[in-house]
C-alpha cells in the first residue's frame, strides 16, 4: 500500500529539520559565521511552516474523509496533495513580491533561499517515491 505523498514529504522535512538543528548547535558551539547560523535558522522556520501546512491539510483530511464515504482514498489524497501544492505556489508568489520590494541585499538572500526551499518541496511533491528517497539520501 502506497503512503500518502504528504506523509512521505513530512518525514523528509522532519529529518531535514533535525539535521539543521544539529548543524546550528554545532556551528554555534564552534562560533562559526553568524550569517550561516542565521540562514540555517531561517531555513528551519521555513520547514516548520511547511510541516504546519501539511499537518493542517492532513488533519482536515481526516474530518473530510468521514463525511465523504463514497470518495476513494486515492482521490482524497490527491485532493490533499493539490491543496498543498496550491499553498506552496501561493507562498512562492508572496515571496516573489517581497523580493521585488526588497531593498536590502541580506533580506533578498533570505527570500531567495526560502523560495528555493519551497521549490524543493514542490519538486519532492511532484516526484514519485523513488525520487523523493533519492533526494532524502542526497541531502
Amino acid at each position: 500500500m502506497q503512503k500518502h505523498k504528504l506523509i512521505e514529504l513530512q518525514k523528509i522535512i522532519e529529518e531535514k529539520i533535525g539535521s539543521l538543528k544539529e548543524e546550528v548547535e554545532i556551528a554555534t558551539n564552534a562560533r562559526l559565521n553568524p550569517l550561516y547560523i542565521i540562514d540555517s535558522k531561517d531555513e528551519i522556520e521555513s520547514l516548520v511552516w511547511t510541516t504546519r501546512i501539511i499537518n493542517s491539510i492532513l488533519s482536515r483530511g481526516t474530518d473530510r474523509k468521514q463525511v465523504q464515504l463514497g470518495t476513494t482514498k486515492m482521490r482524497l489524497e490527491l485532493a490533499d496533495t493539490i491543496e498543498f501544492e496550491n499553498t506552496l505556489n501561493k507562498r512562492i508568489e508572496e515571496l516573489n513580491l517581497k523580493l521585488k520590494e526588497s531593498n536590502n541585499l541580506r533580506e533578498s538572500d533570505i527570500l531567495i533561499n526560502e523560495i528555493g526551499c519551497v521549490l524543493g518541496h514542490l519538486f519532492n511533491l511532484k516526484s514519485d517515491g523513488d525520487e523523493a528517497q533519492t533526494i532524502e539520501i542526497r541531502d
